[in-house]
């Protein structure tokens, strides 16, 4: 089965037959007491809102999360985002769908994202910092492997496949220019591994093989506490290869990575089990927090359709957005 209609094409009021991949699905119940079923559906173009009000029972076993679904209904805008009004919903088979036209993937290709990575590696100049970053993204193959693929998050910012990589080359670069800036007052190599590594925890925090979800591991420890848990593993390894390291890892530069990692949330509230307590901790918090809203205000706005030069209420962050000339035209090429 040839999927030729994508998630991007979905046009007001014009009539819906496609697969979809179900990101999320959930019961309500309506002000009557009427149940109705609440999906998201998702291509690798994008998601849309799904929902079915009539003949919900039947469905709630069949629209579960993680499956492939045919679906017909039609297209609507429901306060600036459009959603597909079901009134049909069979489940597919995987061998009667391409698995590849299902998952979002980053616009970018993850090997040209993966060199520039490796080239800020090769730039480090500190021998422990520097060999702490190839001990973990260059030589161990499973990591390097999942670094391509893993999302950034399961659905604030950058929650695409290889949007983890391409979130963490994004702030290296602002990172490398924030260290020229100032100067002498910033460690470079310690703002690159808080670049590199702060979220290197998702890895396994998330399981991404279709829908991005949770593990159990991730539920009950977090990727801040696996990623300090990471260092103090591979600087222990790196310690028992004879010749490796200059000497002993300094313990300051230990317990500065580690630092930047657990503190990257920034705020207790936050998750982070210490906020940021030097200049690097700091500056990697406030980058990877303003590379993370860009990301998710550029999605949002991209598949705002409101028309006009205002977005419709974005709730995460409690304001309407003013619309580009860029964000007009990729909405209006969306509805054309």
């Amino acid at each position: 089965m040839k999927k030729e209609v994508f998630a991007k094409d979905l046009k007001e009021k014009a009539p819906v037959s496609t697969a979809f991949l179900i990101k999320q699905a959930t019961v309500g119940v309506d002000k009557n007491g009427k149940p109705y079923m609440n999906l998201t559906l998702m291509d690798k173009t994008g998601e849309v809102d799904g929902r079915i009000w009539e003949e919900v029972q039947q469905y709630a076993g069949q629209a579960v999360r993680d499956a492939f679904v045919w679906v017909e209904g039609r297209c609507q805008v429901y306060q600036g985002r459009r959603q597909v009004v079901i009134g049909k919903l069979q489940v597919l088979r995987e061998d009667e769908i391409d698995p590849k036209d299902f998952i979002l993937e980053s616009t970018v290709d993850p090997e040209a994202l993966y060199a520039q990575l490796k080239g800020y590696i090769q730039s480090m100049s500190d021998p422990y910092y520097k060999a702490l970053a190839e001990s973990i993204l260059v030589e161990d193959t499973e990591v390097v492997s999942l670094y391509k693929r893993a999302p950034a998050a399961k659905s604030v910012h950058h929650a695409y496949k290889t949007g983890l990589l391409e979130h963490v080359v994004s702030i290296t670069g602002i990172l490398d220019a924030l260290s020229k800036h100032y100067g002498k007052i910033l460690d470079r190599d310690l703002l690159f591994l808080g670049g590199f590594l702060h979220d290197i925890g998702k890895l396994w925090e998330l399981s991404y093989e279709r829908v991005t979800d949770y593990t159990t591991e991730g539920r009950l420890i977090g990727h801040l506490v696996m990623g300090s848990e990471l260092v103090e593993k591979k600087v222990q390894w790196l310690e028992s290869q004879p010749g490796r390291l200059p000497g002993k890892f300094p313990d300051e530069k230990r317990l500065l990575v580690k630092h930047v990692i657990l503190s990257h949330h920034g705020q207790l509230e936050y998750g982070s089990p210490k906020r940021p307590k030097c200049l690097e901790a700091l500056i990697v918090h406030y980058i990877d927090d303003l590379d993370s809203k860009i990301n998710a205000i550029k999605v949002f706005t991209e598949q705002d359709q409101t028309p006009g030069e205002w977005t419709g209420l974005n709730r995460m962050y409690e304001r309407f957005f003013f619309k580009p000339e860029w964000a007009r035209k990729s909405n209006s090429e969306a509805g054309a």
